[in-house]
């Protein structure tokens, strides 16, 4: 919070949500991240008369380009699931993928997922496709872009309510000569301003709020002679000193005749 003007009657701070404006923007930016490595992959496999021509042909596409691999049968080995260990907030899980095993190498369709059962039932229908000559062509579409794009909408609603709403710029006025207190809150939306007389102010006082690790962060609050509190924002501060300085600044002011 910065001093904008400060004299015998008059104290003005103002208070930007810095921290606010930067959690908007990386909501923003994060929520664009699984864009990236959201995809759509198709396989289509042929029986032809000869063995030469039967081939799949294996299409990844996603924000990053489109991929394309022709694979003949007689190069196809097999499928398998990859199986691989996940972890978040503590607890361990099982993730599973889809590969087809070529001579030149491993080929995954799709990507991970807790889902066994639908990893399973994948590869069966291409182990049947390449166990019976006179099988059908095969199609198979898995489409990853609606998570990506729901997680896009979710983060920038997010994003955006916190930068255009939930970030507002604070301006204190303690004003002895019209004997008021007033509090304006601005966003880049609306304006809110609440105003009391200079009277009803009893005091100026920090509250502080201990973290699951021990740290502790403060916030201004004004309290009022009727006994009610008044926090200036509704999250708290790391910079705990600033916030006494800043206290004790504004109760020199008061104090002052």
């Amino acid at each position: 919070m910065e001093i904008i003007e400060k004299s015998q009657q008059r104290l003005i701070l103002r208070s930007r949500p810095w921290g606010v404006w930067l959690a908007g923007l990386i909501f923003c930016v994060g929520a664009a991240v699984p864009i990236w490595f959201a995809a759509r992959y198709e396989l289509v496999c042929r029986h032809e008369v000869r063995v030469i021509d039967s081939r799949c042909r294996w299409v990844r596409s996603g924000a990053t380009g489109v991929q394309i691999t022709q694979i003949p049968l007689n190069r196809l080995q097999g499928v398998g699931i990859i199986e691989q260990w996940r972890s978040s907030r503590g607890r361990r899980y099982r993730v599973y993928q889809v590969h087809l095993q070529t001579t030149a190498g491993s080929i995954a369709f799709g990507e991970f997922t807790r889902d066994r059962q639908n990893r399973e039932a994948v590869a069966e229908r291409i182990r049947r496709f390449l166990q019976q000559p006179q099988h059908p062509p095969l199609t198979l579409v898995e489409d990853n872009h609606w998570w990506g794009f729901l997680i896009l909408a979710v983060g920038w609603g997010l994003g955006l309510t916190l930068i255009f709403i939930g970030a507002k710029v604070l301006v204190l006025v303690f004003d002895k000569s019209a004997g008021v207190v007033s509090l304006q809150y601005s966003s880049l939306l609306r304006t809110e301003k609440k105003t009391f007389p200079w009277h009803d102010l009893k005091d100026v006082v920090v509250q502080l709020s201990c973290g699951k690790k021990g740290r502790v962060s403060a916030r201004l609050a004004l309290e009022l002679q009727n006994g009610q509190v008044i926090p200036l924002r509704f999250y708290y501060s790391s910079d705990v000193r600033g916030t006494q300085a800043l206290q004790a600044t504004i109760r020199a002011f008061r104090d002052r005749s």
